[in-house]
């Protein structure tokens, strides 16, 4: 397998309307994963992998495992990461993502504190897993699979509800702490800052704030969130701000102005140099971008995918 380049790219999904989940399927999806693409990427939405064939390796921040047919892979939305088939070799995996803290805003509707806790948890790791040896996890990713695939009459409750199911088997795995901190090392020991930035990006933040959250001297935190995130922590924090900034430009009518300050940028200025940077385009074209794809959201499974040099 090639080494990784040092760059991660931030890949923005968006749930098509009405649908409790992005499905990304179909014979597309066999192909020879990390021959034209060296580098991590991550999400801004929870993602479920489901490989029917191939062998190779997934890249989950540090580590590097083996997968095989019937893997599974469940990656937070922050962990950088990708799929690499053995050279020569066509693999086929297919795709979930899920909005988690929309699914858990609708079961703790009135337990805001309860919701808050089980994202801080189901976010701290990714895994890798054997179907074989998880078969009740295997058979829940089975079962949206299918539903999303055949639309069949109330899939999209049926949907939710194996949702549901999903994250006790997910709550299940994050308990196992210890088996946590072994398989992923530097971004299980930085979890607390990236819980920190992700609920302070509108205030100031500094990097000795973060070292505090995670009992580390600032310089060995840096290193750490350096090795786990391939990226300095200002870059990951002006990433969730910008992250922050698209839901703001798809979903309200808010200034650019306000959506600067909203989004945690001191100026108008900072934030269209951050965003062209994040995403390759002005905040004014990618909202005008999504306003003309809106009427297309239906007919297609991902409608916007922004590299983030």
């Amino acid at each position: 397998m090639s080494k990784q380049r040092e760059k991660v790219e931030f890949r923005y999904y968006e749930i098509p309307n009405g649908e409790p989940v992005l499905a990304l399927f179909g014979e597309g999806w066999i192909r020879e994963y990390g021959r034209h693409v060296k580098y991590l990427h991550f999400h801004n939405l929870m993602e479920i992998g489901y490989c029917h064939f191939g062998t190779g390796e997934v890249v989950l921040g540090q580590e590097r495992i083996p997968f095989s047919p019937k893997s599974i892979m469940i990656v937070p939305p922050r962990l950088p990461h990708t799929t690499n088939s053995e050279e020569g070799t066509q693999g086929y995996w297919e795709w979930l993502y899920v909005d988690m803290e929309q699914v858990l805003c609708n079961w703790f509707v009135k337990d805001p504190l309860s919701k808050k806790n089980i994202l801080k948890q189901i976010q701290r790791t990714g895994y890798l897993l054997s179907g074989d040896e998880h078969p009740s996890l295997f058979r829940v990713i089975i079962g949206i699979i299918e539903e999303a695939r055949m639309k069949k009459p109330y899939y999209k409750d049926n949907i939710r509800g194996l949702l549901q199911a999903w994250l006790t088997e997910l709550l299940r795995l994050s308990d196992a702490e210890v088996n946590v901190m072994r398989r992923r090392p530097h971004t299980a020991l930085i979890s607390d800052a990236l819980n920190y930035i992700s609920e302070q990006y509108l205030k100031e933040i500094k990097i000795k704030d973060l070292a505090v959250q995670c009992n580390m001297s600032e310089s060995h935190f840096r290193r750490v969130f350096e090795d786990g995130m391939k990226m300095k922590p200002l870059e990951y924090i002006n990433l969730i701000r910008i992250q922050q900034s698209c839901e703001f430009l798809k979903n309200t009518e808010k200034s650019m102005d306000e959506v600067a300050e909203s989004s945690g940028f001191a100026s108008v200025s900072a934030f269209n140099r951050n965003f062209k940077k994040v995403m390759s385009c002005s905040p004014y074209q990618w909202k005008k971008s999504k306003e003309k794809d809106e009427n297309r959201l239906d007919h297609c499974q991902i409608s916007t995918h922004k590299g983030w040099q």
